[in-house]
């Protein structure tokens, strides 16, 4: 049980500066000191920064995934549904694009990092499209659905750099257009 919340103390921790300061300018050192654990128990969790962003990012994942569930499940109208994804993406439940970022900083296709961060745009795909085909529209729900995948990460980069979160309502109004014409 200790080591388990040692083992999350240091997620939750590497989590916070990831998002903060990016993932290689975070070093190692920062993190054990942080989050107040020995080395040791750092690498006994984690044998290399690798480990730890995947883990990262899984559980990232995870949490992104049942945030988003409770913001949309209850809601039947498709389009609500879609509406609702844009909202959350302003919300405070979301800080930033962890999966953007790695992508950005491990670029290569064939590291696991950047494996991961295609699984979590493929899985948004999936369930966008899943969503879209409750809807008649004029394209495939598919193409649609990386449209909007993209138009949202568009969205999260502009308000990351500008700070102002109305690019997400500008890429809903987009959205609604092309679903609704």
């Amino acid at each position: 049980m200790v080591n388990e919340n040692k083992r999350d103390q240091i997620i939750s921790t590497a989590t916070n500066l990831f998002s903060q300061y990016g993932y290689h300018a975070v070093g190692i050192d920062l993190i054990i000191k942080d989050a107040g654990v020995s080395k040791k128990t750092m690498y006994k969790h984690f044998p290399s920064k690798e480990n730890l962003i995947i883990e990262v990012l899984k559980q990232r994942k995870t949490n992104f995934s049942v945030s988003l569930d409770q913001k949309i499940d209850f809601e039947d109208d498709a389009i609500r549904k879609l509406e609702l994804i844009f909202e959350w993406h302003i919300s405070k439940e979301f800080s930033g694009c962890l999966f953007a970022k790695a992508a950005a900083e491990f670029p290569n296709k064939d590291e696991e990092i950047h494996k991961v961060v295609l699984k979590q745009k493929s899985d948004l795909t999936a369930r966008i499209e899943q969503i879209l085909n409750q809807l008649s529209l004029s394209n495939t729900p598919q193409y649609i659905a990386r449209i909007i995948v993209m138009l949202l990460d568009g969205a999260n980069l502009s308000a990351q750099i500008t700070g102002n979160t109305e690019s997400t309502s500008d890429a809903w109004q987009i959205v609604k257009r092309l679903i609704l014409s």
